[in-house]
C-alpha cells in the first residue's frame, strides 16, 4: 500500500475516532473535548441474582482488587446464606463480598473475604482448608453434568481444582492479610459456553466458602444460593451478564484508538525508507 493511501487511512481513523468521542460526550452530557465517563455503582444483589458488569479491560490477576470497578456485590454470611453448615461466631469469622465482571474472552470474579484464622496447605482435600468454591451452569440449563458445569475450587494456599480435581483451566490469585484474603479469578468463557456472550446472557451461579479454624477439616460453610456447589444448578443463583450503552461508546473508543497508535507506528516505520525512483 502507498504511503499516501496510509495517511489517507489514519486521516480516515482519525475522523471516526472524533466522532466517537463526541458521540460518547454526548452521551454523557459533557463538553466534547472533555470526555468523563461515571463508574457504575450498584447496591447489594437481591432476588439471587448478581449482575457482572462488563469490564473495558480484564483485570490484571494478582490478587488485588483496586483496579475493579465499583459494581454489585453477593454480601454472603451465616444470615443470608441459603445454606450454612458448621459455627460461625460473628461476620469477622467468615463473611465475603462478590463482584464479578465479563468480556468476550473471560467471566472474572472478585472475592473479599473476612476470615479472623486462615489455614492452607492443612489438608489434601482442597474442600478441607479455607477457600471459595465456584458453582457454574454456563448453558443454564439446570443438568449438572454437561461440559458447560463446573465446581471450580480456590484453597487459599493457590491450589485450585475442578470438582476436587487439579485443574490448570483457570487462573487464580490470593492474596492474604490480617484478618481475611481476597481473591481474584478468570475462567475462560469457552469453559462455560461457546461463542461471545452479550449483554443479557445469564448462567447459573453460585459460590460457596469454607472456614478451617483449627486445622484438619472445615469448621464452617457457607453457600449464598442451593444446597451445595456441584450437583444441583436448579438451585442456583444468576449469573447476568449487564452492559451500560455507554460502555459500548467506551469500548469502541478504545479499540479505535488502539488502532490509530498501530498505524501511527507503522507510518513511522515507512518515514524511514526513501521511495525508489523507477529505472529508465
Amino acid at each position: 500500500m502507498k504511503r499516501s493511501a496510509l495517511i489517507a487511512v489514519v486521516a480516515a481513523v482519525g475522523a471516526v475516532i472524533l466522532g466517537v468521542r463526541l458521540l460518547g460526550a454526548a452521551a454523557n452530557g459533557a463538553d466534547p473535548t472533555v470526555i468523563v465517563h461515571s463508574r457504575p455503582v450498584y447496591p447489594l444483589a437481591t432476588g439471587g441474582i448478581l449482575h457482572s458488569a462488563r469490564l473495558l479491560a480484564p483485570p490484571i490477576i494478582d490478587g488485588k482488587l483496586s483496579d475493579w470497578p465499583a459494581a454489585e456485590s453477593v454480601g454472603l454470611d451465616r444470615y443470608s446464606a441459603y445454606t450454612f453448615v458448621g459455627r460461625i461466631d460473628d461476620t469477622t469469622d467468615l463473611s465475603s463480598l462478590i463482584r464479578s465482571g465479563w468480556d468476550e474472552q473471560s467471566v472474572y470474579f472478585a472475592i473479599q473475604v473476612t476470615d479472623d484464622v486462615v489455614i492452607g496447605a492443612d489438608s489434601t482435600d482442597v474442600w478441607r482448608d479455607d477457600g471459595v468454591e465456584l458453582g457454574l451452569d454456563g448453558l443454564n440449563d439446570d443438568y449438572p453434568w454437561g461440559s458447560d458445569d463446573h465446581q471450580y475450587t480456590i484453597v487459599v494456599d493457590g491450589r485450585l481444582a475442578d470438582r476436587g480435581t487439579a485443574t490448570s483451566d483457570i487462573t487464580a490469585a490470593i492474596f492474604e492479610y490480617e484478618g481475611g484474603y481476597d481473591i481474584e479469578v478468570s475462567i475462560p468463557m469457552s469453559k462455560l459456553r461457546s461463542g461471545s456472550p452479550v449483554s443479557g446472557t445469564m448462567m447459573g451461579f453460585t459460590i460457596g466458602i469454607h472456614d478451617d479454624d483449627d486445622g484438619d477439616s472445615w469448621d464452617a460453610y457457607l453457600i449464598w444460593q442451593g444446597p451445595n456447589t456441584s450437583g444441583s444448578p436448579e438451585q442456583f443463583g444468576e449469573l447476568w451478564f449487564t452492559e451500560r450503552p455507554e460502555d459500548r461508546i467506551i469500548a469502541l473508543e478504545a479499540r479505535l484508538i488502539e488502532l490509530e497508535r498501530k498505524l501511527e507506528e507503522l507510518l513511522t516505520v515507512l518515514e524511514e525508507f526513501q521511495p525508489v525512483e523507477p529505472s529508465q
